[in-house]
């Protein structure tokens, strides 16, 4: 992994692809804000289709989050992070092993002669796979037929992925980077709930059509599951259950360890829609999160997306 490819924007990796990430994000946030502030005036003066949600509504929602990943390095094990790869790879519990397995596959040279040689070469960055995203809520749709409030809430399970270069003290140069390091998957699992309360504008575009503007405040809860490497073919947990110290095999069981908490943050959404006639919508909406998760040095508020299906029942009947 070099410096130039690192840089490749296209290839998605390196600060480059992370400015072009960011800069997407503040375009499609301007757009949505654009037409939440800046309605045209033909469309604020159209009549709304006489098919239409009244009062309160329940809200149920499937659809898919892509979420930061900035965040996902929480998972990759480096020094600072909560759950270190160090407090596994050098422990006298579990090096040993590591140590004899990459031995005996002629993973590491021997000027690796024992576990507490063994180095990183470079912790890697991490991402977030596309989650399924579940959602339920309420919806109220105010007299006038223009203005409507919702409450909702979405849970997400998130995998993050990556890789943890080991130097493999194999010191030609003229070995390639695969022969160089030994390539550890690493992996964390987290469960996030989403909890928005907004403010939405309904704009009428023909009889049962409608567009819809969104935006509010947002609250999230995040758990932490598993933190895992593999090394050799075999799993560790990097997960942090001995309170800092070096692990331990002579302790049957631990506490539980809670990573993870409450976030805050904002969001931006834009609608498409149709009501039927019994007084049911169907719509697919774009939301955009700008909030912060409560992860351990990776705390910092980040945008991340999502495109949902959502059913708003009136009166809880579907007849």
């Amino acid at each position: 992994m070099n410096d130039k490819d690192r840089d490749r924007c296209g290839d998605e990796a390196g600060p480059v692809a992370n400015k072009c990430r960011y800069r997407i994000d503040r375009l499609l946030c301007g757009l949505v804000m654009l037409c939440f502030f800046a309605l045209p005036s033909s469309l604020c003066a159209s009549q709304w289709q006489p098919y239409r949600l009244k009062g309160l509504s329940l809200n149920v929602g499937i659809g898919v989050l892509k979420a930061n990943d900035f965040h996902a390095n929480f998972y990759n094990g480096a020094p600072d992070n909560a759950n270190t790869l160090l407090r596994i790879l050098h422990s006298e519990t579990y090096g040993h092993q590591i140590w004899n397995n990459l031995t005996n596959q002629d993973l590491i040279g021997s000027s690796v002669g024992s576990y507490n040689q063994l180095t990183v070469a470079e912790y890697g960055d991490m991402y977030y796979r596309i989650a399924v995203q579940l959602g339920i809520g309420f919806r109220y749709d105010l007299e006038g037929d223009k203005w409507a409030w919702a409450l909702k809430f979405d849970y997400a399970k998130l995998d993050a992925l990556g890789a943890v270069l080991l130097n493999s003290g194999h010191g030609s140069v003229y070995l390639t980077d695969q022969n160089r390091y030994v390539v550890c998957p690493t992996r964390g699992e987290e469960e996030r709930i989403y909890f928005d309360l907004g403010i939405i504008r309904k704009i009428g575009l023909s009889n049962g059509l409608n567009l819809e503007l969104a935006a509010g405040g947002n609250l999230n809860n995040t758990k932490v599951e598993s933190s895992d490497i593999e090394i050799g073919g075999i799993t560790y947990s990097i997960l942090d259950i001995w309170g800092g110290q070096s692990p331990s095999s002579y302790v049957g069981s631990y506490e539980y360890v809670n990573q993870g908490g409450i976030g805050y943050g904002a969001f931006l959404s834009l609608g498409l829609g149709y009501t039927l006639t019994k007084g049911t919508a169907v719509s697919i909406n774009y939301t955009f999160h700008y909030n912060r998760v409560n992860l351990q040095g990776f705390d910092k508020a980040a945008p991340h997306h999502s495109l949902r299906l959502n059913i708003a029942v009136n009166n809880f009947s579907l007849f």
